[in-house]
């Protein structure tokens, strides 16, 4: 019966040690993209910022 009950603490170790790699997995998917949508904002700035210096290269032609 010991070794029953040693087995199942030695399964239930396993899973919450899956469950943490999960959660480890989850919280570095969602720092990845924090990092992306920051990169895409600077992205947009730096767009919209080129389109105007279009429109006034573009009045000025």
């Amino acid at each position: 019966m010991r070794n029953v009950n040693l087995n199942i603490l030695k399964f239930l170790e396993s899973v919450d040690n899956f469950c943490l790699s999960l959660s480890n997995i989850g919280l570095e998917v969602s720092y990845q993209l924090s990092v992306i949508s920051e990169q895409l904002s600077v992205s947009s700035y730096q767009l919209s910022v080129i389109s105007e210096q279009l429109s006034v290269i573009s009045e000025q032609l």
